[in-house]
């Protein structure tokens, strides 16, 4: 019994849809040096330690770059948005306040795509793709999902979407909307900083898991 148990909380474990951190953003800014550059994150459930996870881009269309910036072992509530930039001066000039944290993973522009990953003990290769943006084999200039100089923000409800891209789920402000903004207040088109949701149900499913591991205490 204890094994038939073992192998149901690995399977939700290892189901995108137990991921607690979601992509729900990504902008690509004006400034010079393209800045801000980086991921809106929401996290649909309390983490404990946020060093379980870790973020990477796959720039061009060149394929995965594996985790590139491993989250510090903070802990973060439900219902918390934050922000990784590929710097802080810009991101803070153009949203008004600091990015959470800073990573030259997110030197990304809008053709890029960006990997979410369930780490674990950190072993090499052993890392889970929970959630991604675009695909880290196209190079995404011209396609549906290219945010160049702009914005793709996900839609409320949906995801993580493991390792396969879902176009559906977001929504974007279309290329170049942010040349000549100075800005994301006074922008014709500013990106919708926060106000994702997501799905309960992804939250109910982490609660399950909490409930399995409990049998083994």
């Amino acid at each position: 019994m204890k094994k038939l148990l073992l192998v149901f909380a690995v399977l939700l474990l290892a189901s995108p849809a137990a991921a607690q951190l979601i992509i729900a953003g990504t902008y690509d800014g004006p400034l010079t040096g393209g800045v801000p550059k980086g991921v809106e994150l929401y996290a649909c459930d309390d983490i404990a330690d946020l060093s379980v996870y870790a973020i990477g881009s796959a720039n061009n269309g060149g394929g995965t770059d594996g985790p590139e910036f491993v989250f510090p072992a903070d802990f973060v509530a439900a219902g918390t948005t934050f922000y990784v930039a590929s710097e802080d001066v810009g991101f803070t000039a153009f949203f008004g306040f600091a990015p959470d944290y800073v990573s030259g993973a997110m030197s990304i522009n809008g053709d890029d795509a960006i990997e979410l990953f369930l780490v674990g003990d950190g072993t090499p290769g052993n890392e889970t793709v929970v959630d991604v943006f675009g695909d880290i084999n196209v190079d995404g200039t011209g396609t549906a999902w290219d945010f160049l100089d702009g914005w793709a923000k996900r839609i409320n409800g949906s995801g993580p979407d493991g390792s396969v891209f879902d176009l559906n789920a977001w929504t974007f402000s279309g290329t170049n909307v942010f040349d000549g903004e100075t800005s994301n207040d006074t922008a014709a088109t500013p990106f919708p900083l926060g106000g994702f949701t997501c799905d309960p149900a992804v939250a109910t499913e982490n609660q399950s898991f909490g409930s399995v591991k409990s049998l083994f205490r």
